[in-house]
C-alpha cells in the first residue's frame, strides 16, 4: 500500500478497543492506548488477557461507577497524549476538580480502585482545599455525615504541637464547657435520684395525707380489718354459730350434763385471762342507726353484761353442789 493511500486512511481505523463492564452490567467500549493508562486495567489485559471482546469484557471493581468511569476516561485521554505541556496539564486538572463535592469523592474513590494514582493525588488535594478551616460540623454539613459524637468528644483538647494561640485558646474554651458539662450532668443525677419511685401502700398514702396517726387513716384501717373478719365468718357460719360470743368478744364454754343429752342453759364463762382487743369496735362502725337508739342499745347490752357478772358465782356454786351430790348418791 502506497502513502498515499495510508495517508486517505483515518487513524480511528488503526485503533483498538477493549471492553470494560461495571458493577451494574453496563458494558463500555473504550480505546485500548487510554484504558491501559489505569494500571488495573493494563495488568487484567497483560496477564489475563482479557477485555478483547464482549463476552469477555473487564469487570471493574464495585466502587467504579459509569458516571465516574466517564469522567476518569476523559482525564486518561487528555493525559496520554505526548507533548502537552506542564501549564496546560495543570490548567486541565484545576478545570477538572471542580465539581459536585459528592462526585468529587465517588470520583476519587473510583480512581483508587483502578489505581490511577495521580488521579486519587489530584482528587484529594480538592477535597482537602475544601475541608481546610472548617469546623466538624462544617465539614458533617459538606459531606453530609451523621453527627455520632457525643459531647465530650467534642470537647476533646486539640493537639498544639507548634503551640499555636489560636488552638491555645480553643482547648480554653473546650475546657470551660467540658466543666459546665459535668455540672449539668451532677444535678441531673441528683434530679435522678430525687425521684424516685414510690412503692407505698394505699393505705399508707392515705395516713400520710391526713398525718401520721390521723383519725381518718386509723379508721380505714379498722374497717378494712373488720370487712376481713366479716368475710371470714360468712366463709364459715357454722363456727360462728356452734361458739356463742359474749360482749368482751371471747368464746363461751358451755358444760353438757352427764345424765342428760341436752344443753344446759347456763350463762357464758368471761375469759380472765386479760383484755384482748375487741376487732369488733362497735365505736368505729356505722352501721347507720340512729345515734338515740344506738345509745339504747349499748345500755341495754351494759346491764345484760352486769347481771350476767353478778349471777355467775351463784350458778357456779349450785351446780358444784349438784355434782357434790350426785357423787356422794353414787356411793
Amino acid at each position: 500500500m502506497s502513502e498515499s493511500e495510508l495517508a486517505v486512511i483515518k487513524p480511528e481505523s488503526l485503533k483498538t478497543y477493549i471492553w470494560l463492564q461495571c458493577f451494574d452490567g453496563s458494558i463500555q467500549q473504550v480505546e485500548e492506548e487510554v484504558a491501559m493508562f489505569c494500571p488495573m486495567i493494563c495488568r487484567e489485559i497483560v496477564k489475563n488477557g482479557t477485555g478483547s471482546s464482549k463476552n469477555h469484557a473487564i469487570v471493574l471493581p464495585e466502587r467504579v461507577s459509569p458516571a465516574s468511569l466517564s469522567l476518569i476516561l476523559d482525564y486518561c485521554r487528555f493525559h496520554q497524549v505526548p507533548g502537552r505541556s506542564n501549564k496546560e496539564r495543570k490548567s486541565f486538572d484545576e478545570k477538572f476538580v471542580r465539581i459536585d463535592t459528592e462526585k468529587l469523592c465517588k470520583l476519587a474513590s473510583a480512581a483508587l480502585g483502578l489505581q490511577l494514582r495521580p488521579l486519587v493525588d489530584l482528587t484529594c488535594g480538592a477535597l482537602a482545599r475544601i475541608i481546610g478551616g472548617k469546623t466538624p460540623d462544617e465539614v458533617r454539613d459538606i459531606f453530609h455525615l451523621p453527627d455520632d459524637l457525643t459531647e465530650e468528644e467534642k470537647l476533646e483538647p486539640l493537639k498544639n504541637i507548634n503551640d499555636d494561640p489560636t488552638i491555645r485558646l480553643l482547648n480554653r474554651l473546650y475546657a470551660k464547657k467540658r466543666k459546665e458539662l459535668q455540672e449539668r450532668q451532677k444535678l441531673k443525677d441528683v434530679q435522678t435520684q430525687e425521684e424516685q419511685k414510690d412503692e407505698r401502700s394505699l393505705d399508707e398514702l392515705l395516713c400520710f395525707i391526713n398525718g401520721d396517726g390521723g383519725s381518718r387513716g386509723g379508721k380505714a384501717a379498722k374497717n378494712k380489718r373488720k370487712n376481713k373478719r366479716r368475710k371470714d365468718q360468712a366463709k364459715n357460719p357454722a363456727k360462728t354459730n356452734s361458739e356463742p360470743v359474749n360482749k368482751e368478744g371471747t368464746s363461751c364454754v358451755v358444760p353438757r350434763k352427764a345424765d342428760s343429752g341436752n344443753i344446759s342453759g347456763l350463762p357464758c364463762r368471761p375469759n380472765l385471762q386479760g383484755d384482748v382487743e375487741d376487732p369488733f369496735d362497735d365505736a368505729e362502725l356505722d352501721d347507720g342507726l340512729d345515734p338515740a337508739m344506738r345509745e339504747e342499745i349499748d345500755r341495754e347490752v351494759a346491764d345484760f353484761a352486769m347481771k350476767l357478772n353478778l349471777v355467775w358465782p351463784e350458778r357456779m356454786r349450785l351446780d358444784q353442789d349438784q355434782r357434790m351430790e350426785s357423787h356422794v348418791g353414787a356411793r
